[in-house]
């Protein structure tokens, strides 16, 4: 993330070339009998040439996006919505992005779901114009419709706590943006048309949330969603076993992470320890206190300890694995977990090799789980590994890689 932000001068620059509008409205709400969009707000417009100067700055400091500047094709209009879905039973008003080209047509969807964040101010119906979503709402000009949930806890939904890593809630926020989207191109965007062709893309939590997605697309016996591919990146798609092998380690550069799990299972009830059951003080008191949606994770890293023995009680580190005392942890974790299933969409994982925020091995062992779970061995699965690449400098090059995978899947 950190060499993402060294792009934010240059972009701050183009961003002045945006044209900021607000999505006029018929007298009559176009919205009144829509069962999920609720709202749509125009928060800008990016002419096919803002687009190319904003790849083209992007270059510098990645020479691989070259890879796909040549199939930028049309501007963009990016739009804040807000839409029906549901957590714990309630009903809940969530928020998001729909990205649409300038060109009238009729496109696929892509979904993208973002990696960890713990700022109000990062999520990206707020932030639209930060660096990172720029260049995923560019993506557009180069033929698809672009969802990016908030994600429950984000935008218009901040008052809850964000349910970070619980599979269920991340699902039903990400599907209901989805039918949303399917009314968008009723009432704003009735040029364009969105096809029943869905591409899937995340990276880190959002690899989890990207592959936890499909599995509850493959596994529904409803046929609502027509994936066409699915890519992957640096998920930490076995939450038990990343706990155990972050347990085994000496230090963790990262600490923020655990804090954020545990934070939120315990605020949501998904399992019935204490805090001070796992984390030493002051920590534990630092997790309740740093978490408020206004530090990001490296502030709230300064208040913790990467040190293993200092952040975790003894009884935890050496009982967690069987200990009755942490058997609630335990099934919480197996249960936001996801695994391994046989499914017939192409699907991409991808890693760096020096990643040491999630540890390529669990990529390794669900590529493996995947291919033995799979009635054609893994015949539609694809494993890039980057080699050289820590966990925030993958960023961009794995969402190159998903993006040249999906083009070949669209060609």
């Amino acid at each position: 993330m950190k060499a993402i932000m060294r792009l934010s001068w240059a972009i701050t620059a183009i961003t002045a070339l945006l044209f900021v509008n607000s999505c006029k409205k018929d007298n009559n709400d176009p919205f009144s009998d829509n069962l999920y969009l609720l709202s749509a707000e125009r928060a800008a417009t990016f002419t096919q040439d803002n687009v190319e100067t904003l790849m083209n700055t992007a270059k510098v400091m990645y020479p691989e996006i070259s890879q796909i500047t040549g199939d930028v094709a049309s501007g963009v209009e990016v739009y804040r919505v807000t839409y029906n879905t549901t957590f714990k039973g309630e009903s809940v008003i969530a928020s998001g992005l729909i990205v649409i080209p300038d060109v009238i047509g009729d496109y696929p969807v892509l979904s993208f779901q973002n990696g960890t964040n713990t700022l109000y101010s990062e999520a990206p119906s707020v932030n639209p114009f930060s660096t990172l979503y720029q260049m995923l709402e560019c993506v557009s000009s180069m033929g698809y419709i672009v969802v990016i949930p908030d994600y429950i806890g984000f935008g218009s939904s901040e008052s809850i706590f964000h349910p970070y890593l619980h599979k269920e809630s991340t699902v039903t926020a990400v599907l209901d943006l989805l039918r949303a989207a399917g009314e968008f191109d009723e009432d704003i965007a009735k040029n364009i048309t969105f096809l029943d062709e869905y591409y899937l893309l995340g990276y880190s939590q959002g690899g989890w949330a990207t592959l936890s997605l499909l599995e509850a697309i493959d596994n529904s016996d409803q046929d609502e969603f027509n994936v066409a591919a699915c890519a992957c990146g640096a998920g930490p798609y076995d939450i038990d076993y990343f706990n155990t092998y972050i347990l085994g380690l000496t230090e963790y550069p990262m600490p923020s992470f655990l804090g954020y799990i545990a934070k939120a299972y315990d605020d949501h009830d998904l399992f019935t320890n204490t805090l001070t059951d796992l984390f030493k003080q002051p920590y534990a008191s630092n997790i309740e206190t740093y978490f408020d949606g206004l530090h990001s994770t490296g502030q709230i890293n300064d208040h913790l300890t990467t040190v293993i023995a200092d952040l975790f009680t003894s009884d935890y580190i050496t009982g967690f694995a069987s200990s009755a005392a942490y058997q609630s942890i335990r099934d919480a974790m197996a249960e936001n977990s996801i695994d391994a299933w046989d499914t017939s969409v192409p699907l991409l994982f991808v890693h760096g090799d020096a990643d040491t925020y999630v540890p390529k091995v669990i990529s390794d062992n669900m590529v493996s789980a995947m291919t033995s779970a799979s009635s054609t061995s893994g015949s539609n699965l694809e494993y890039v590994t980057l080699a050289g690449k820590d966990h925030s400098g993958a960023i961009v090059p794995a969402c190159i890689e998903s993006l040249k995978f999906f083009k070949a899947i669209k060609e």
